[in-house]
């Protein structure tokens, strides 16, 4: 069975001097490049080169065909230039044609214009008090080991007015005519520069090991729970707030929700009771079942794209009900008494009418909506990561906004418009109020990636006046052209014109939304193989774990794995394992970011280290009962 030993992550590559600029796009410098970025050392001797023949293959002109040869020995990781016109650095100093130097963990390696960096298990490192399982390996001390240099982390992923630093970094290691080490703690701060995007590589699963006569050692606590709030909940609020504290604003959540629960209710109950009146029991049918389509189908779309650092089940579910339940009693009566106090300015003038509702309904739904986003992002800052959960939060409330708007509209008008309701409200705008909250959602994730105090300010003042612009227009159109038509129903044919092409700005915003999800995907790798890389040498992650976890699609198919072949216990465990990890890798770029240690003397980096291997040890725990071996 194979063992991965290690794996190199690839930094960067650099054009070749000889490449005219137009070409440039042709080398896997961009996000989503078409090299794998992180290679497994499956074997002690791993050659590395273009030829196929290789262990590690860089498809990279500088490269040669058989480069370099990287070897594991009792004193460490060696790596040889096998030929004397290769270029070999190792933290910038060169390696001569036919000669060797020590590569330990986090060191960069530069291989012609590819810039790599070693992620691998200091074997050296024993923590006291872990515990062991019997057929799982242990970091056991090697003959000949030394200790790897520590990696200082400042700052990650910057934005492109740091490019000029980028290059200057980057020369420090590139430049062949420097033959002196980096200083230790320069090398981290360039590390944390090069972030790098996801990569499409096959990675492995968490192997089972050989058996061992290693008695385990038992926690003293109850088993790890798998429903808790986890990690980042813990820290949500300040831990020196007493409980009484904690309860009362648990209560006053509770309060608010059950108060515009019943208002929704009886508010939609009205209604309900009324169209059956007027429209029969087939109204009610159409008005209780089909706006759920729509709402179904986002949520089976946020759990697609919500593929790294997964929200946790209670969060979704609160924001898909302040769309459904909290936003809806304000919405209204401030939307009504705004109409009752500007009648009088429109008058008889149906232009007017349709611009004064358009931005009522703009402004006011996207405030209140965005207004849950707020609270999430100020009250639960550790669990408002970046965009993509800005896009994910924004979602799901604008889907439960707009679900009960829909069962308003099916109960009044499906008896005589059913058909248009279905292509207007189901086929054609099943995402639109979704898109809508999306624009300020994202914007506020936005926040989480830079530190320039305009750009926290500005970006997401953009965001909301794109979502309020978004849906003012929008409705503006849907008023007018019912206006026409019901003046003039000869030019209904240019009111459906009208109606169809509002959905295209909606259209052309979610398209941009698209692509700003797939930077924000790719910048989720980036902060998972950057930050746990300092993790793997100090054995808190796998080297099988490190690679997985970058791969969505490979982690969600191993979880599928475990689920048949071991049962939804240990699922639940491998994937809060998983989870766990990658929360931890968020927790560092966010302190990274400028995020401020928390209040106590418990931090969540050591939470998260915590959970990790009493997880981990749950897992082996129940792997071995399941084998009929002894735990204890």
């Amino acid at each position: 069975m194979s063992q991965n030993y290690g794996a190199l992550r690839i930094v960067r590559v650099r054009p070749s001097a000889d490449v005219v600029p137009n070409k440039h796009d042709r080398y896997p410098s961009g996000w989503l490049p078409e090299e794998r970025l992180v290679h497994l050392l499956k074997k002690e001797e791993n050659t590395i080169g273009r030829a196929l023949s290789n262990d590690i293959i860089l498809m990279e002109p500088t490269v040669s065909r058989e480069h370099a040869r990287l070897v594991r020995t009792e004193h460490g990781w060696l790596i040889f230039n096998l030929t004397a016109q290769n270029v070999v650095r190792v933290n910038g100093h060169a390696v001569a044609g036919g000669d060797c130097l020590v590569l330990q963990s986090q060191d960069f390696l530069v291989l012609g214009n590819t810039m790599l960096q070693l992620i691998a298990p200091q074997e050296h490192i024993v923590e006291e008090g872990t515990p062991t399982l019997p057929g799982f390996p242990s970091l056991s001390p090697r003959p000949g080991s030394s200790p790897s240099p520590q990696v200082f982390h400042n700052s990650s992923l910057p934005e492109k007015s740091g490019q000029n630093g980028h290059e200057k970094s980057f020369s420090k290691l590139f430049n062949p005519t420097r033959s002196g080490q980096l200083n230790t703690a320069d090398q981290g701060r360039d590390e944390q520069k090069f972030a790098t995007p996801p990569a499409l590589h096959v990675v492995h699963p968490l192997t089972e090991q050989a058996d061992g006569d290693q008695l385990p050692q038992a926690w003293d606590e109850e088993e790890e729970s798998l429903l808790g709030a986890g990690v980042t909940m813990q820290f949500a609020l300040p831990q020196r707030m007493g409980t009484r504290t904690r309860w009362l604003i648990v209560g006053a959540g509770i309060s608010i929700l059950v108060v515009s629960a019943i208002i929704t209710i009886i508010l939609n109950s009205i209604i309900g009771i009324s169209a059956l009146a007027q429209n029969g029991l087939s109204s009610i049918v159409a008005a209780l079942t089909i706006p759920l389509i729509p709402a179904l189908v986002i949520n089976m779309l946020v759990s697609f794209i919500d593929r790294y650092e997964r929200e946790p089940w209670f969060l979704r579910l609160a924001a898909f009900l302040w769309g459904a339940v909290i936003a809806i009693p304000p919405a209204l009566f401030i939307e009504k008494g705004v109409i009752n106090l500007m009648q009088p300015v429109w008058g008889q003038n149906d232009l007017l009418f349709a611009i004064f509702k358009g931005l009522n309904a703009g402004i006011t739904e996207e405030s209140v909506k965005g207004l849950g986003l707020l609270l999430l992002f100020m009250v639960l800052r550790d669990e408002f990561d970046n965009v993509t959960d800005g896009i994910v939060y924004g979602a799901l409330i604008g889907a439960g906004f707009a679900m009960v708007e829909n069962f308003v509209y099916f109960a009044l008008y499906s008896r005589e418009y059913l058909a248009f309701l279905i292509v207007g409200r189901v086929v054609l705008g099943w995402l639109s109020h979704s898109t809508f909250t999306i624009c300020f959602g994202a914007a506020l994730g936005y926040m989480r990636h830079t530190r320039v105090r305009w750009r926290q300010i500005l970006i997401p003042l953009v965001g909301y006046l794109v979502a309020v612009g978004l849906h003012s227009v929008f409705d503006f159109v849907d008023f007018y052209a019912n206006a026409i038509v019901f003046n003039d129903p000869t030019l209904i044919t240019i009111s459906l014109i009208a109606i169809i092409c509002n959905y295209i700005p909606p259209f052309i915003a979610q398209i941009g939304l698209l692509y700003i999800l797939i930077k924000s995907l790719a910048h989720e790798a980036a902060v998972i193989r950057e930050f746990l890389a300092f993790e793997v040498s100090n054995g808190v992650v796998r080297v099988d774990e490190y690679a997985l976890l970058q791969n969505s699609f490979q982690r969600t198919k191993e979880e599928r794995r475990v689920l048949w072949q071991s049962g939804w216990k240990q699922w639940m465990r491998v994937r809060a394992l998983y989870q766990t990890e990658i929360g931890l890798a968020f927790r560092k770029w966010h302190v990274s970011m400028g995020d401020k240690p928390k209040l106590g003397y418990l931090q969540p980096e050591d939470a998260y280290r915590q959970r990790i291997k009493r997880l981990r040890y749950d897992i082996q725990a129940s792997q071995l009962q399941k084998a009929g071996r002894p735990t204890f």
